[in-house]
């Protein structure tokens, strides 16, 4: 090879071998004084990632681990709280026994009832003191529980407790689904009954209702919430669900009386003595009052004097008959009254009930139906739980005004005010947000704690019907949905093919709309399946031909011109919903899609804050309400037990999980010693070696100053 002395190439190569152990010798050291095989992204940079994804597992699932051992001690504090709860009432159960002996006189039974008052206040002092981390467990106040039991969103277990307190004990509650009742301003062909597939309940059709199941009402009992549960029960064996008639509420009418005017009602076929109103609206609903009710055992009916103007007058059929009322003279108005009277001056106005669904075996229930689901039975389309008393507002129509408004004295549940809704919190709805579905559940839900109810968006609908007849050829067919124009429809002169055009034209937008559109058979079916207010506006054409007409083809004749369908809303709770009109009256509620009245679940026995077993007859009625209580708590220690070790399954499920994922990234992270401190002995020796061969290198040179020396 040449002997050069601008380029020492062996230098350039002692030095590049030197730093290449001296990097060696560095990783080596750094990876046995860190324990790391990787210390930086540059050692591995795939490694780093994916050991970074298994430290964030490991670290989420140690916490869910501790969230899950939480959970354990929660449960177990209200367990323990609910076995002294038990005690308690099993020794109630024992004095109420005790005092139904014949051998005790009410003097006995006073001094065993005393015991008994005494283990109640215990019972309201253990459910309001039971506490764990500062949250009260058995008041009511805690609501869902969610335990967070993975490492990632949507991981978690839902436990729920309750209120068990002397306000909630002895009554046993069937909890399910209940209708909207039903009002008839003025009655003259009146309303129909179902026929056989109006209802489907479980995919089971229900068939149609007859007057003969109903010998209480005495008008249009065919339609009554009597002859819809007969009809329902027809069914029940098949369906696995049951219908029970709840009670018949007319709401009042709110009062301006001007006082003077004299006559009399007609309640179901029987005529009241004769009053005269006052302009003082308490005497006047006073009166009335006593006149109704002094015919009550013939009606069925019974008047309550709600004692406001606003709402009037509220007549109740305990059985659940239907409600007819007419007044002899023009003048006995609603605004006179506080009676549901009709807009027409002695004209017939119906109440009917409703009824409440329960599932025999408590799965979910599912209602389908077709056009006239909902103006015939009062239900709306959709699965509803079965563990749990419900309620739905029903779905309907108008434009945006004060009336179809949530506001502030609309809406009353189980003594609760409901505030007004707020535009902002429906950002949904093109139009009516503070009347949409959206917009009264937030409003319900803000207040959830106090009324112990929760609401749910159950979804708009517009069922529309086709025209028996085609459009001409030819026919166009143009308007706006939630402020977005369809493209213009051209019919083809056949009434399907029509429908099919309209929908495909409805779902090209439904993005933009929210809004989709289904053909039925014999109309289209709109649907927004979040709640949102469905507009239709500014209609050209004929709607009823091309299947978007209601049952009578009015769409035929409206200019859809500010038209806007509100959604449906479903109350859930834990015990009976009771629905009142506010300060606002009936308009208010009725405005919003809801009717006056208990509903959701039925009770039966009696609740222990009213227990006594001072008689006889209390003892008795105590013995079925503590059964009750015991056979509530039993249920809710179950579930607990149940949830209890199933978190024990959870924690021992992700001790494993977190064992092996830790091991899958100790072999990514960490250092092996054994072979760091060979690499490390490795790089040593070729440190020192590389340091004398870039020596000897250098020194080759000079071999240069010979040759010239010589």
């Amino acid at each position: 090879m040449p002997l050069v002395i601008n380029t020492n190439v062996q230098s350039l190569n002692a030095q590049r071998q030197l730093v290449k152990s001296g990097n060696d010798l560095s990783q080596a050291m750094e990876r046995l004084s860190s324990g790391k095989r990787i210390n930086t992204a540059a050692d591995d940079a795939a490694g780093l990632s994916i050991s970074n994804r298994m430290t964030s597992q490991v670290r989420g699932l140690n916490q869910a681990i501790r969230n899950a051992n939480d959970g354990i001690s929660l449960i177990q504090t209200a367990e323990g709280a609910l076995d002294e709860t038990t005690n308690i009432l099993q020794r109630i159960r024992e004095l109420s026994i005790q005092s139904s002996n014949g051998i005790y006189d009410d003097s006995n039974r006073k001094t065993l009832d005393a015991e008994v008052q005494q283990l109640k206040q215990e019972l309201d002092r253990i459910a309001e003191t039971t506490s764990f981390n500062g949250q009260k467990l058995l008041n009511g106040s805690l609501g869902d529980v969610t335990l967070q039991v993975g490492s990632a969103a949507g991981e978690f277990i839902d436990l729920r407790v309750g209120e068990l307190s002397t306000n909630t004990l002895g009554a046993a509650l069937d909890a399910g689904l209940s209708n909207t009742s039903r009002y008839y301003d003025v009655v003259v062909a009146g309303p129909t009954g179902i026929t056989s597939g109006d209802i489907t309940i479980n995919g089971v059709a229900v068939g149609g209702t007859s007057s003969a199941d109903d010998s209480s009402s005495t008008s249009f009992a065919n339609v009554s919430s009597i002859a819809l549960a007969a009809a329902i029960n027809n069914v029940s064996d098949i369906s696995g669900v049951e219908a029970t008639v709840n009670a018949t509420t007319m709401a009042g009418a709110s009062m301006a009386a001007a006082g003077g005017v004299t006559g009399t009602f007609t309640i179901n076929g029987v005529t009241t003595a004769s009053v005269t109103t006052s302009a003082d609206g308490a005497n006047t609903r006073s009166a009335i009052v006593s006149a109704i009710n002094a015919i009550a055992l013939q009606t069925g009916v019974s008047a309550v004097d709600t004692g406001e103007d606003a709402t009037g007058i509220r007549l109740v059929a305990e059985d659940g008959r239907n409600i007819s009322i007419a007044a002899s003279a023009a003048g006995l108005t609603g605004a006179e009254t506080g009676l549901r009277l009709a807009a027409v001056p002695t004209g017939e106005s119906l109440q009917i009930g409703s009824v409440t669904l329960l599932s025999v075996d408590g799965s979910d229930v599912t209602i389908s139906g077709d056009a006239s689901l909902t103006t015939a039975t009062g239900f709306v389309a959709g699965a509803f739980s079965g563990e749990l008393a419900q309620a739905t507002s029903a779905s309907h129509g108008g434009a945006d005004t004060a009336t179809t408004q949530l506001q502030a004295g609309d809406l009353v549940i189980n003594g609760i005010s409901i505030g007004g809704a707020k535009s902002t919190d429906d950002t949904a709805s093109y139009q009516g947000k503070t009347g949409s579905a959206i917009g009264i559940v937030a409003s319900i839900n803000r207040v959830s704690e106090a009324t112990g109810v929760t609401a749910e968006v159950t979804g708009t609908t517009i069922t529309g019907q086709s025209n028996t007849t085609a459009a001409t050829l030819g026919d166009t067919l143009d308007f706006d949905i939630n402020g977005i124009s369809i493209a213009t429809v051209t019919s083809v002169g056949e009434l399907s093919a029509d429908r099919v055009a309209l929908r495909d034209a409805i779902n090209k937008i439904s993005g933009q709309t929210g809004v989709v559109a289904r053909d039925t058979g014999s109309g289209l079916e709109l649907l927004a399946e979040d709640g949102r207010n469905i507009s239709l506006e500014s209609l050209v054409g004929n709607a009823f031909n091309f299947g978007l007409g209601d049952e009578t083809g009015a769409a035929d004749s409206q200019a859809f011109t500010d038209v806007i369908t509100y959604g449906a809303v479903t109350l859930q709770s834990g015990k009976q919903i009771e629905i009142t009109a506010g300060a606002n009256g009936i308009a208010g509620l009725e405005g919003i899609g809801f009717r006056e009245g208990t509903f959701g679940a039925t009770e039966s026995g009696q609740l222990l804050k009213d227990l006594s077993i001072a008689t006889f007859e209390g003892a008795q009625e105590a013995i079925q309400a503590v059964d009750n209580a015991l056979e509530k708590i039993n249920a809710i220690r179950a579930d607990l037990g149940a949830i209890n070790n199933r978190l024990d399954f959870t924690t021992s499920n992700l001790m494993n999980v977190v064992e092996n994922t830790a091991a899958a990234r100790s072999r990514i992270m960490d250092a092996d010693f054994a072979a760091e401190t060979a690499n490390l002995s490795r790089a040593q020796v070729l440190q020192q070696a590389s340091q004398a061969m870039l020596a000897q290198a250098n020194a080759s040179t000079q071999q240069v100053l010979q040759l010239l020396s010589q």
